[in-house]
């Protein structure tokens, strides 16, 4: 499970990462990725040393909430082993998007897109 620390909560958060963030495409995975402004949003609190991650998977994309729940999962757990590696950068909110292909793909298929989305992002160490 991704610590409390990490994860990417309140909706105000996401709503800044959506309008201010950029989109990086991948094969079955998308992400949308903000690098913090603190002076920008001062009543917020962020720091230049956070890392918040997100995962959303559309009801447009499946309509069942076991499949999309799953998949939320595995891009959760993909993520999680990333963080306890230190494998991507801080100073950064995160929004992994789940695409239709997303949802026939393999944990370990899932897992390199999302390595692939954070090295083209230039966030993967």
């Amino acid at each position: 499970m991704l610590s409390q620390t990490f994860r990417l909560k309140r909706m105000k958060d996401f709503e800044i990462l959506f309008k201010e963030g950029r989109f990086v495409a991948g094969r079955i995975v998308n992400a949308k990725i903000w690098k913090i402004e603190p002076e920008k949003y001062p009543k917020r609190g962020y720091q230049d040393t956070d890392l918040k991650v997100g995962f959303v998977a559309s009801v447009k994309h499946e309509k069942r909430a076991v499949a999309r729940n799953r998949v939320k999962r595995q891009m959760r757990e993909s993520v999680r082993l990333l963080v306890k590696d230190n494998k991507i950068k801080k100073g950064n909110f995160i929004a992994f998007l789940s695409t239709p292909a997303v949802f026939s793909a393999t944990t370990a298929e899932i897992s390199q897109d999302i390595e692939l989305v954070l090295k083209k992002a230039r966030l993967y160490i």
